[in-house]
């Protein structure tokens, strides 16, 4: 959030200097099309959710180097993600990364709520 809060700032106070204009904020930007991933950063994720910015988290466990979650990598994302409602925890955990790729979400979860709702967006 910082970050993102830093790009509108600085566009806001150098507009003069942007060539071609934007016709949003960065910050607008970020929330279409960027994205950011983590691994166990709870203070990050608890910010993201703050500034509704769960659709733009995708969690990874940096898979197989050492300092990654593997192979604990349940007990992290309860560690992590405890707080979030169903809904977000999926949205970090798969359907986020399924809209940035496109992977076609498996059949056998089509009936739960918080995909439904993914594929009707």
């Amino acid at each position: 959030p910082w970050t993102i809060w830093a790009l509108d700032e600085a566009y806001r106070k150098h507009h003069m200097f942007v060539r071609p204009k934007l016709a949003r904020l960065p910050s607008d930007h970020f929330r279409r099309c960027g994205f950011a991933t983590f691994q166990e950063d709870k203070p990050g994720l608890d910010l993201a959710r703050e500034h509704d910015l769960v659709d733009n988290f995708l969690w990874a466990n940096d898979y197989p180097h050492h300092e990654g979650t593997w192979p604990h990598s349940a007990a992290a994302i309860e560690r992590t993600m405890g707080q979030l409602t169903d809904a977000e925890r999926a949205k970090v955990l798969g359907l986020n990364a399924a809209r940035v790729f496109r992977f076609p979400v498996p059949e056998r979860y089509h009936d739960q709520e918080d995909v439904k709702a993914f594929l009707t967006a």
